[in-house]
Order: structure tokens, then sequence, then C-alpha cells
């Protein structure tokens, strides 16, 4: 299952692809102002390229200003028109990166959970792939006992808990997943990555496996075969960009479901994204939302808390954590400043730089201390005393 530190990691990468939108934007707005002053070459007078520079020049001016201080001065009214255009291009098209960005991230967040279904459905799909390649050899070998044929892995007790679960069948009917478009490649997954390797053979060879050992097989499977087969994972990684950080979370999952099946097979435990993902999916628009609104108001308290230290200097990582944490601790009554600062000291530790782990941990403990000073962080709820 996923827990609130990867959903934090989720809204810090998608804040941070929003600044980087933010930053293109910014620059095409300039390109705007750029742009408007240029020779109109449609025209039959001359142009003025001396005093179109000068204009520019003053529209360009006009923007910047504006950028850094707010609101738009005043000028001369062509300026100023130029100037609003670019504005309002600009701010039209931040707030489409930011819809567009937090529909991915809660779309990538609960692809999670659409791989997990289809990890077990593919085991489900290999070992029925595993029953028609025993019968083909049975049948080749003309083998009058079907009891030659070698048939654990198809009635392995994980197995029949997933094909018999309706939960689960329901949610992959219901998301439309399915391996339909992969019949090829999973005839040859089984032969190339599960039938040759020596721990599935000595298990299709058992007598009459006990429950230990078909969860055991099945888990030997996920994390040895399936995990590391660069055919597989391949099909995961293309419609997964973070596979590799998500797979840790699938992998979690798909054995919490194995390992919950009894010695009846009847019943297998399909694991939820979180334990309540409505509360968890709400937190985490929250946080992306709360962290870009204010991004300036956030941008000031670094600059005012970093003595002799350039705020352009500082990672962006390191930064949009800070602002991630202020939120947090502003925003998120019912969790513990302390909890908070340690969460994003291990997120600046994990995607940062080597020093950010140290800088983060000094600039939160200060801010911290600044915000309760300024009576702007209230935490109320069970065991939450004195805003710690």
């Amino acid at each position: 299952m996923l827990n609130r530190r990867i959903l934090r990691a989720k809204a810090m990468q998608h804040v941070y692809a929003y600044k980087q939108c933010q930053r293109s934007n910014y620059e095409l707005a300039f390109q705007y102002v750029q742009d408007a002053y240029e020779p109109d070459l449609n025209s039959m007078e001359v142009q003025d390229k001396h005093k179109l520079a000068e204009e520019r020049k003053i529209a360009t001016q006009l923007l910047e200003d504006y950028f850094q201080h707010k609101p738009l001065r005043e000028a001369e009214e062509k300026h100023q028109k130029v100037a609003k255009e670019a504005i309002r291009q600009y701010e039209k098209q931040c707030r489409k990166d930011e819809e567009f960005l937090l529909n991915q991230m809660l779309s990538a967040t609960e692809r999670i959970a659409d791989h997990y279904r289809l990890f077990l459905l593919l085991l489900l799909e290999l070992s029925e792939e595993s029953h028609r390649d025993q019968r083909k050899q049975h049948t080749f070998t003309a083998q009058p006992q079907m009891k030659d044929v070698q048939t654990n892995f198809y009635l392995n007790k994980v197995i029949q808990a997933i094909r018999d679960s309706q939960p689960l069948h329901q949610q992959l009917e219901e998301r439309k997943l399915n391996w339909n478009a992969y019949t090829v490649e999973i005839r040859q997954w089984y032969k190339n990555n599960i039938k040759t390797d020596e721990e599935f053979k000595k298990y299709q060879l058992l007598e009459q496996p006990s429950l230990e050992e078909d969860i055991s097989i099945v888990r030997y499977i996920v994390n040895n075969v399936m995990l590391k087969s660069e055919p597989i994972i391949n099909v995961f990684e293309e419609s997964d960009i973070n596979w590799a950080e998500n797979s840790k979370a699938i992998k979690s999952m798909v054995n919490k479901s194995v390992k919950s099946v009894g010695a009846d097979a009847e019943h297998m435990e399909i694991v939820e994204l979180t334990p309540n993902w409505e509360e968890d999916r709400d937190f985490l628009i929250e946080l992306y939302k709360v962290t870009i609104k204010n991004d300036l108001e956030y941008e000031q308290l670094i600059k005012e808390k970093s003595k002799n230290w350039a705020v352009e200097r500082i990672a962006n990582l390191d930064s949009i954590v800070i602002k991630m944490a202020i939120a947090e601790m502003v925003h998120f009554r019912s969790i513990p400043v302390k909890v908070t600062i340690n969460e994003y000291i291990d997120l600046s530790k994990n995607y940062s730089t080597h020093k950010s782990k140290q800088f983060v941990n000094g600039m939160l403990d200060v801010i911290a201390q600044e915000l309760q000073e300024r009576n702007m962080i209230r935490k109320s709820g069970r065991g939450l005393i004195d805003n710690q």
C-alpha cells in the first residue's frame, strides 16, 4: 500500500514539473513582447527599427517589474496593452498546466493500483500458459496418463484464489484491464523466464505441494523472476515513467495478497491503494494546490531565513521541499510539526543533493519556530500538544 511519504513524493514531483512549466511560460511571455515589436513586413510604411527597439525595451521592463513586484505600473497605453496580453497568456497557461499536472498526478498514483491488479492477473495468465504448454507436450509425446502432466502451478492455491476472486475480476472489468494484446509475449515470458527457472522446475515435480510451498513459489516468481525480467518490466515502464519507484509499492501489495491466501484457497485479500484513498486523495490534491498557490509567500519566507545564502543558489528541489513542508505545517492541522519536518528531510535526502538533508533540516527548524511565533501554526487533534 501507499503511505503518506509516497504521496508527498508524488506531490513534490508534480510541483517540480509545474515550476518547470511556469518557467517556460515566463520565457514565452517575454517572447510575446519581443514579437510584438518586430517590424511589420506587410506594412507599406518604412519601419523605424530603432524606435521599435526602444518601445520593446519599455514593454519588457514593464513585464519585469510586474513579475518582481506587481501590480502592473502605469505606462503608455500601447506598451501597457502588450504587457497585459503577455501577462494574460502567462497566467492562462499556468492555470492550464496546474490543472493538467494535478490530473496527471492523480492518474499516475491510481495507476499503481491498476498495475497491482495487472500483476495478479499476469500470474493467472502465466499459469494458464503453463497448463497449455504441458498439455501440448503431453499430446506430442502421446503419453496415455494425464497425471504425467505437471499441473502444480496451474492448480496452485494462490493461483486458484486469483482465479476465483470476484472483487479482483470486477475491478479488472471496471478499469478495462487485461492482457489480451500480449498473448504472444506471455507465451514467450513463460517459456524464457518461468519454465526454465530451476526453482520452478523443482516445484512442478512436487507430488502434492503444501500451501506454504504454493505461496513460496508464487512469491519467488513475483520477486525473483517477474520483477527482474526486462521484457515484463518494459511493458509496465511504457505507461509509468516512475516504475522503478512505484514497483516497490506494487511488490508489497502483491506479496500481501499472496500471503493472505488460506488453505481453502477461497479468499485472497485485494489490497487497496491506501487504507482510506478518498482521504489521502484529498490530502494529495490540497498539498499540491496550497504549495503552488502560496509559492511567492513561501519564497519570501525562505529568503528571510536563508542568511548568507542566495535563494537562486538553493537547489530547486530543496526549495520545493521546504515550501511543501511550510504548506503542511500551516494548512494541515492534524499533522504534528515534528512529523512534517522529518518527512521532508527524508524527501530531500532521497531526491535532492547529498548536502540537502542538513540544509533542509536547518531551514525547517528556523521556519517552524518563526511560524509558531507568528501564530500561523495551529494544530488540533488527539496527541497534539503545543503545536508540536
